[in-house]
C-alpha cells in the first residue's frame, strides 16, 4: 500500500494543470486505491471516468496514454466516445477526435486486463487536450490496486455474462435486463458486427477472422454499459 500512495503523491505533482483548465474537467483520481472488478470478467479491471465540456461551444478533444507503471503482461485499454482502443494504441488518432457538445461528456474509461498474470499495482496517466490548442489540457491518474478490490463504484445493476472466451463460431451472452444492442469492434476501432440483444442468446461470429475484438454492451438508454475483450479463435486442424 505504501507504494500506491507514493504513486498517488507523484501523480498529484504531475496533475497541477488540472485545476487551471476551466474549459473541461474530470475526476483527477477516478480509482484512487480501489477499482471495480467485473464479476463476469475478473481479469478486466476498470476505472470509470468522464471529461465534461464546461464551455458553450463544441470541444474537439484528443488524449494520450502514459503507462507509468504496468506489470509485465498487463494490457491497458482506453475507451472514449468513439472507440475502445487496442493496448498498443497510446494516443487518440486525430481522425477519431472526440467532438463534445456544450455541457456534454467524453467517456474516459481505463481498462486493464491482467491476463491472470502476477502484479498488484498499476499506474496509468491520461492527458486530455484540445486538438487545436494542445496547451489546453488536463491530466487524469488511474491507480489500480489489486489487493484492495472495491465494488462500491459499480454504477448499474445490469448483470452480463459472456462465454466462451476464447470463442470459435458462437458467442453466448446472457443478462438480466437493460441491454438493447451488442456491438463488436476490431482492434483499430471499426465496428464489424452489431446485434439486437436478447437474454440467453447465441450470436454467430463465424465470419470474423481470428484475433482480438472488443464487445460493447449498449443499454436501452443508448449508453455503453461496459466493454469486454473477446478472443476469436477458430478450430485448429
Amino acid at each position: 500500500m505504501n507504494k500506491i500512495f507514493t504513486l498517488l503523491f507523484i501523480s498529484f505533482l504531475f496533475s497541477a494543470a488540472y485545476a487551471q483548465n476551466n474549459k473541461f474537467a474530470a475526476e483527477t483520481y477516478p480509482c484512487k486505491d480501489t477499482f471495480t472488478v467485473d464479476p463476469n470478467n475478473p481479469l478486466d479491471h476498470v476505472c470509470h471516468n468522464y471529461v465534461k465540456n464546461n464551455t458553450g461551444v463544441i470541444l474537439k478533444l484528443l488524449w494520450r496514454r502514459y503507462d507509468i507503471e504496468v506489470p509485465a503482461g498487463w494490457e491497458p485499454t482506453m475507451c472514449d466516445n468513439v472507440n475502445c482502443y487496442a493496448t498498443f494504441i497510446t494516443a487518440c488518432p486525430e481522425e477519431y477526435v472526440n467532438e463534445i457538445p456544450k455541457g456534454q461528456k467524453m467517456l474516459a474509461d481505463m481498462h486493464v486486463y491482467d491476463g491472470g498474470l502476477p502484479g498488484t499495482e498499476c499506474y496509468i496517466k491520461l492527458k486530455v487536450f484540445e486538438k487545436e490548442d494542445t496547451t489546453s489540457s488536463i491530466n487524469i491518474d488511474y491507480l489500480f490496486n489489486k489487493e484492495s478490490v472495491g465494488t462500491k463504484n459499480i454504477q448499474r445493476n445490469i448483470a452480463v455474462r459472456m462465454f466462451p472466451n476464447p470463442a470459435q463460431n458462437q458467442l453466448n451472452i446472457d443478462y438480466n435486463s437493460g441491454l438493447s444492442r451488442i456491438d463488436i469492434y476490431n482492434v483499430v476501432g471499426s465496428k464489424v458486427l452489431s446485434y439486437k440483444s436478447e437474454p440467453s442468446k447465441s450470436y454467430d461470429i463465424s465470419m470474423l477472422e481470428d484475433g482480438v475484438y472488443f464487445i460493447k454492451f449498449i443499454t436501452t438508454e443508448g449508453k455503453i454499459l461496459r466493454t469486454l475483450k473477446l478472443v476469436k479463435k477458430g478450430i485448429r486442424s
